[in-house]
C-alpha cells in the first residue's frame, strides 16, 4: 500500500494507478497523491448519478406547463424548487449522520421496522424502473424534436438496445455515461446564460405546433389554489434523483468517511444548483414567449432554439442532450439492477435473477429492469408525458419514510440537527395526500403496497436477513 510521508494512506487498493481512467490525470495526481483514485471515483460516480435528476427539466416543466398554463408556470416551478430545497436539507443532514453504508432504506429498517423498509424498497424499485422508462421515452422525444426522421417506436428500440449494449461494458460503459453527463451539464449551463436570439418571435412562430396550453389567467380563489397545488404535485418529477445522494453514501462501504460524505452530499448539491438554474430559466422563457410544446416539439428543444442560432452549439446540445438521456436510462437500469442483486443477496429473490461477472457487473439484473422499463415505454406509446404522471409518486414514498425515520432518530437520540428534515417531511406528506386524489397516485401506491407485501413475505421465508436496499 502506498505511503505518504511515512504514514499509511487511506486510498482504496482496488483502484490501480495504471487504470486507463487515471493515466491522463498527472496534474491531479501531484495534488492528491495516493488519494487520487478515490477522488476520481467520486467525480465519476457523481457524474453518473446526476444524470437522473439532470434529465428532469426535459419532461417535468413541460408536464406542469400543460396543466397550469403560461401565467403560473414560473411561480409553480419556484414552489417546487422550495420543496426540493427543504427535502435536500433533510437529506444532507441525514448524510452527515448516517454515512457508514446504511442508505435510506437501511435507516428505515432500523427505526421504522421491516415492513416499512419493504415499502421503501418497493418504492425505490418502482422509481428505478420508471426512471429508465421516462428517460428512454424522453430520449426518443428529443431525437424527434431535433429532426431525426425515424418512427418513434423504431427509435425506442434503438435507444433500448444502445443503453443495453453500453451497460454490458460495466465500468467502461458507466464512465462513458459520466462523461456525457458532465458534457451536458457544462453545455446547458453555458446555454442558460446566453441571451435570447434577436429573431425570437420568428423562431417561436416557426415551431407551428398543434398543442393548446390551458389558459388559467382568469382563475381566482379556490380554483386557482387547486390548480397550483396539483401543478406542484406534477412538478415533483423534478425532485426525482435527490434520493441518489443517500444511495451514494452506501456505495463502496470500504471508502473513507470523507469520500462517502462527498459522494452523497456532493450529488445532492450538484443536483440542486443545476436544477435550480435550468428550471427557472426554462420556465421563465416558456412564460414570456407562451411556448406551445407538442408531440413533435418539446419544451426543451424550443428553449434551445431560442437560446442559440449557432448551428455548432445546437449540434453539441443535441449530442449531449441525447447522451444524458441515455445516461439517465442507464442510471435507472444500473440502480434497479443493483437493487435486484441486493434482494437476491438478502434471499428475497431467487438466485436466477442475478449473475455477477468477473468485473463485478450484474448485467442480468440490469437487463431485467431495463426490459421491464422498455415494456412500459411501449405500453404508453413512447410518450414520456404519460409516464411522468406516475413517475414522481414512487419516490415521494421513499422520501416520506427516510425523512420520518431520521426525525424519529433525532427525537430518540436528541440529535437535533436532524430535525431539519421536518419542513421537507411535511411538504412530502402534503404531496402524498394530494396524490390520493389522482388515479396515477392510487395506481402507484397500490403497486408499491402489493410489491412490498410480496417482498416482506419472501424476506420472512429467506431468513429475515438485515435489510439495506441501498447498494
Amino acid at each position: 500500500m502506498a505511503k505518504i510521508k511515512g504514514k499509511k494512506s487511506s486510498f482504496n487498493p482496488a483502484f490501480k494507478e495504471d487504470h486507463y481512467l487515471f493515466r491522463p490525470l498527472t496534474v491531479l495526481k501531484k495534488l492528491f497523491g495516493a488519494h487520487l483514485p478515490i477522488f476520481t471515483a467520486i467525480i465519476i460516480y457523481i457524474g453518473l448519478i446526476v444524470s437522473d435528476p439532470a434529465t428532469s427539466p426535459f419532461y417535468a416543466i413541460e408536464n406542469v406547463l400543460m396543466y397550469v398554463g403560461h401565467k403560473y408556470i414560473l411561480l409553480t416551478m419556484i414552489i417546487v424548487l422550495v420543496v426540493a430545497f427543504s427535502v435536500a436539507i433533510g437529506y444532507i443532514a441525514i448524510g452527515f449522520r448516517f454515512n457508514k453504508g446504511e442508505g435510506g432504506t437501511g435507516l428505515v429498517f432500523e427505526w421504522l421496522g421491516s415492513k416499512a423498509a419493504m415499502v421503501a424498497g418497493a418504492s425505490l424499485l418502482t422509481d428505478f424502473v420508471l426512471t429508465d422508462s421516462v428517460t428512454m421515452a424522453a430520449c426518443v422525444a428529443a431525437l424527434v424534436s431535433f429532426g431525426v426522421p425515424i418512427n418513434r417506436f423504431v427509435l425506442a428500440i434503438i435507444v433500448f438496445l444502445l443503453v443495453g449494449i453500453l451497460l454490458r461494458f460495466g465500468d467502461k460503459g458507466r464512465t462513458v455515461f459520466a462523461i456525457l453527463s458532465y458534457g451536458f451539464i457544462i453545455t446547458i449551463l453555458i446555454t442558460a446564460f446566453l441571451p435570447i436570439v434577436p429573431n425570437a418571435p420568428e423562431v417561436v412562430h416557426s415551431f407551428n405546433t398543434h398543442s393548446q396550453v390551458p389558459d388559467h389567467s382568469n382563475l381566482k380563489g379556490l380554483a386557482l389554489i387547486t390548480i397550483l397545488l396539483f401543478g406542484v404535485v406534477r412538478g415533483f418529477a423534478l425532485l426525482t434523483g435527490l434520493e441518489a445522494g443517500l444511495s451514494a453514501l452506501s456505495h463502496e462501504e470500504e471508502k473513507p468517511k470523507y469520500a462517502r460524505i462527498a459522494m452523497g452530499v456532493g450529488t445532492i448539491i450538484t443536483v440542486l444548483i443545476f436544477t435550480t438554474i435550468i428550471t427557472i430559466n426554462i420556465a421563465q422563457i416558456a412564460q414570456i414567449f407562451k411556448l406551445q410544446p407538442d408531440h413533435s416539439n418539446t419544451l426543451f428543444a424550443m428553449w434551445t432554439a431560442l437560446k442559440t442560432n449557432n448551428s455548432f452549439l445546437l449540434a453539441v446540445l443535441a449530442f449531449f442532450s441525447t447522451g444524458i438521456l441515455l445516461s439517465g436510462s442507464a442510471s435507472g437500469a444500473t440502480a434497479g439492477g443493483g437493487l435486484v442483486h441486493v434482494l437476491v443477496r438478502t434471499k428475497i429473490l431467487p438466485k436466477s435473477f442475478t449473475h455477477v461477472d468477473k468485473e463485478h457487473n450484474d448485467y442480468k439484473a440490469m437487463l431485467i429492469v431495463h426490459s421491464i422499463a422498455f415494456a412500459i415505454v411501449l405500453l404508453f406509446a413512447v410518450d414520456e408525458q404519460k409516464i411522468v404522471a406516475f413517475y414522481a409518486i414512487s419516490v415521494l414514498i421513499e422520501f416520506f419514510l427516510s425523512l420520518l425515520a431520521s426525525i424519529k432518530y433525532a427525537i430518540k437520540t436528541k440529535t437535533y440537527y436532524l430535525l431539519l428534515s421536518i419542513p421537507g417531511f411535511l411538504m412530502v406528506c402534503f404531496a402524498l395526500v394530494l396524490n390520493f386524489f389522482r388515479y396515477e397516485g392510487l395506481v402507484i401506491v397500490g403497486i408499491v403496497f402489493v410489491l412490498s407485501q410480496i417482498l416482506h413475505k419472501r424476506w420472512i421465508i429467506g431468513g429475515k436477513n438485515k435489510i439495506n436496499f441501498s447498494h
